[in-house]
């Protein structure tokens, strides 16, 4: 099984290409399970900063699962 962790705790100015919002966190998904990962793992962001709040990583997870049914999706604990 291949995981493919698409951000981290990083910030834009670490490397400007990291995804953040839902729609970078889709598309980056659809890019590695693509590329043939298996499963995603993903740090979920408010307004630039790492959170584990409820609305923040729904929104993740539902734009991630319309990109990509059907695949894993681990959030950071």
């Amino acid at each position: 099984m291949l995981q493919a962790a698409l951000n981290g705790s990083r910030t834009p100015e670490e490397h400007p290409a990291i995804p953040q919002t839902p729609d970078e966190l889709a598309n980056a998904a659809r890019g590695a399970v693509d590329a043939g990962a298996d499963l995603v793992h993903v740090h979920a962001y408010t307004a630039g900063v790492e959170t584990l709040a409820a609305e923040a990583v729904a929104q993740a997870i539902e734009a991630i699962r319309a990109a990509c049914p059907g695949t894993p999706i681990s959030f950071t604990t």
